[in-house]
């Protein structure tokens, strides 16, 4: 089978979640303590046109322990299955607005090897929607025999 080039380059994504469930749990260590994990589930699409990670679907595990930390997980899933994971970082929140940072860190299928890193910022539409739009760079290693189609071609 062919070998096919690395494959490199910027991304913006733009998405579309809404809150799938929500728990909360307080703690009693210290006043106004809690610890929450919230599930979101959307869509991301390739805001400049280009076929990476346009139109897939788009998870979020969100985990915040108030005070402390906030971050979670991102999976995003193409429609022949190929997945993308990542981990992000909350860095700024404002009233219904939030900003951080991602780094992928792998995936299945022509996504295998990804790398790469970016930045965030979600606005909260309602108590269960929100958009998010994603600014990157990634980084797909060459592969032997891969599904992924040939860029040059």
């Amino acid at each position: 089978m062919p070998a096919l080039a690395e494959e490199a380059g910027q991304w913006f994504g733009r998405a579309v979640l809404v809150t799938l469930s929500s728990k909360s749990v307080k703690v009693e260590d210290r006043a106004d303590h809690t610890v929450s994990v919230t599930e979101y589930d959307g869509a991301v699409f390739n805001a400049d046109g280009k076929p990476f990670l346009d139109k897939a679907r788009y998870q979020v595990v969100d985990l915040t322990d108030a005070g402390i930390s906030s971050g979670g997980h991102k999976t995003f899933t193409e429609a022949d299955g190929s997945k993308v994971f990542a981990k992000y970082v909350l860095k700024d929140a404002k009233p219904k607005e939030f900003r951080g940072t991602f780094e992928f860190t792998g995936g299945t299928g022509k996504y295998a090897g990804i790398t790469g890193r970016g930045e965030y910022h979600v606005v909260l539409v309602s108590d269960t929607a929100l958009w998010d739009e994603l600014r990157g760079e990634y980084k797909i290693p060459a592969t032997v025999g891969s599904s992924r189609p040939d860029p040059s071609k």
